[in-house]
């Protein structure tokens, strides 16, 4: 078996629980929560009976052998029109009662405890057990109570006494709970409640990230356990080794990663990941049923280089925008940052400006209130400010920095190449973008390509607001290709896309760049836009050498001096400076 330890910091602890003696135990799946009503589990029909129920499968009841069940917990998210509350343990859904219990008066809109008229003893024989309520309505309830975790055997549902049993078990949990008393409660029992593998693994790349939810079931502290993972279609065994405590009904969220190095192909595209927990470090589960789940992921043969794509609105008339554009400026000097990100200017979202194009103010649909200053990164709504727009206002730059850094350690599937060729007669950029997509689903919708024609060194002089000074901008989008993108035309996995933007003769050749970015695209939702790669050029390949565009020549300064305008200078100058040195480099900073 090959054996990968890590040890995993657990990311957050959901609850926390005495490590006293234990004197009762809850067997159920939503763990003490109360949930509420979801509008799809709601019967309408005045005296009707409405059941719900949960399983606990044969080997996870028998772990509480030589116990007893001595009452129901039931969580209702209303009382309204529940005339009276039977709870029931059944072998079959449609079976006799095992035992029961009713209730009919003091019902609350929380947890209810209804006593059984006997207690049920658990025996080594007894069998798996639906553990539930049948309630009698006299007009519309909304009483059945859910929380959001999904699991197998959580929820079975019978809306209306001529119903049929369904399994909701993927919508969440039910809020019941049946009491567990006695001397010989388990010891050693963890449940896996939920797990999650990262979409799409990258050969080249062979590191999958999972995600679980586990539980203490059982009445001693575990310290740590195994995450024993095997993929389909291959043998070898991963085995992350998980230093994490939790006492009696505790649980908490983890981490970890593991190498499946067996995997050496896309073919089959998809395959699916079983974890197992194991090997708790106390001893061994007494009741591994609960202990395992699947999660399926992509497979690609290689990733691209991501370049992240901040999208910022700003204007010459919101006094707030120079603090964010600081924000961008310090940004790019940052040594993890520099020519990892591109960034480009729409002047929109508080009024417009001299520097404004039509598409600027037609890209403020991507809001939910229009305002400056403002950003997209990669038109994800990850970082929306609103839960239906892509668009946020950074509070720090060590907030927009964290951002950034999370898109860049996000791989990326889509390669971007772009070669431009001017007609400086016609003053026309003829443009190429070249690729490869290395995940035929890149997108939901048809993948689109938006290419711009941007201009830096700008600076505005002494007309932005809130700024004392001459203020040098970022990237200015002057032209676009298309305001919502082209739709990419793929040749199997490779594409190829032309289009001309024109530029005035007014632009400084040697500022002039081109942006190109691949996205999905659906008008009718503002959150399907969002970037899958980026890229930026400014070898524009212009006959005319002028400007910064010069080359050195033996015996030349080691840096030459430049204007905004692209003019070349003695030496630093009032205001905006652009430097470009022997080796190519260019930086930018400012004079007082």
């Amino acid at each position: 078996m090959k054996r990968i330890y890590i040890i995993i910091t657990a990311l957050m602890a959901l609850c926390t629980a005495s490590q006293a003696q234990v004197s009762g135990m809850n067997v159920g799946y939503c763990m003490g929560y109360m949930g509420d009503n979801p509008s799809s589990m709601v019967s309408t029909v005045k005296g009707d009976q409405v059941s719900a129920a949960i399983y606990v499968p044969a080997d996870q009841i028998r772990a509480y052998a030589g116990n007893h069940i001595d009452e129901i917990n039931v969580g209702l998210a209303s009382k309204l029109n529940v005339q009276e509350v039977q709870v029931w343990l059944r072998s079959e859904l449609e079976g006799d009662n095992l035992a029961e219990g009713s209730i009919s008066s003091g019902l609350q809109k929380e947890w209810n405890a209804v006593s059984l008229s006997q207690p049920y003893d658990i025996t080594e024989e007894t069998p798996g057990l639906y553990i539930g309520y049948t309630y009698t309505q006299k007009g519309t309830s909304k009483a059945i109570a859910v929380i959001e975790l999904p699991q197998p055997n959580a929820l079975y549902l019978k809306l209306g006494t001529e119903a049929e049993w369904t399994d909701r078990s993927a919508e969440g949990a039910l809020c019941i709970e049946a009491m567990v008393y006695g001397d010989n409660l388990p010891k050693h029992n963890l449940s896996l409640l939920s797990m999650s593998v990262q979409p799409v693994f990258v050969v080249d790349d062979p590191q999958l990230k999972v995600t679980a939810m586990v539980r203490n079931s059982a009445t001693v502290t575990i310290t740590g356990f195994d995450a024993v993972c095997q993929v389909d279609g291959t043998d070898e065994t991963y085995t992350a080794h998980i230093d994490q405590t939790l006492a009696y009904n505790e649980f908490a969220e983890v981490e970890f990663t593991i190498s499946p190095t067996a995997i050496t192909s896309a073919d089959p595209e998809y395959r699916t990941l079983t974890v197992t927990i194991d090997n708790l470090n106390e001893g061994a589960d007494e009741a591994m049923s609960d202990n395992t789940l699947q999660g399926t992921f992509q497979v690609v043969m290689h990733n691209f280089t991501r370049m992240p794509l901040i999208e910022e609105f700003t204007t010459e008339k919101c006094s707030n925008c120079p603090r964010v554009g600081g924000y961008l400026h310090s940004l790019i000097e940052d040594e993890r940052f520099a020519g990892k990100v591109n960034i480009v200017e729409h002047h929109s979202g508080y009024y417009t400006d001299k520097f404004t194009i039509q598409a600027d103010t037609q890209w403020e649909w991507f809001y939910d209130n229009v305002y400056a200053p403002a950003m997209m990164l990669n038109r994800t709504a990850e970082y929306g400010d609103a839960p239906e727009t892509a668009i946020f206002n950074p509070g720090s730059l060590n907030e927009l920095s964290n951002y950034v850094m999370k898109e860049l350690l996000k791989p990326a599937f889509v390669s971007l190449k772009i070669d431009v060729q001017p007609d400086e007669q016609n003053y026309e950029l003829n443009i190429t973008v070249t690729g490869e997509r290395s995940k035929s689903n890149l997108t939901e919708n048809p993948a689109r390509i938006t290419v711009m024609l941007v201009e830096s060194g700008l600076v505005s002089e002494g007309t932005q607001a809130g700024y004392s000074g001459d203020y040098p901008h970022l990237n200015i989008g002057r032209r676009v290709n298309a305001v919502w993108g082209d739709v990419i035309e793929w040749d199997g996995d490779n594409y190829s896309y032309q289009c001309t933007l024109k530029y005035s003769p007014s632009y400084v050749k040697q500022n002039l760049g081109i942006l190109a970015f691949i996205h999905d695209g659906d008008t009718n939702d503002k959150l399907a836009w969002e970037v899958c790669n980026s890229a930026y050029t400014n070898n524009m390949n212009f006959n005319t050498a002028t400007g910064i565009s010069q080359s050195f020549t033996d015996g030349l300064p080691a840096e030459r001096y430049y204007n905004a305008a692209g003019q070349q200078v003695e030496g630093m100058k009032p205001g905006l400076n652009i430097i470009r040195s022997r080796d190519g480099r260019v930086r930018k900073t400012m004079q007082k």
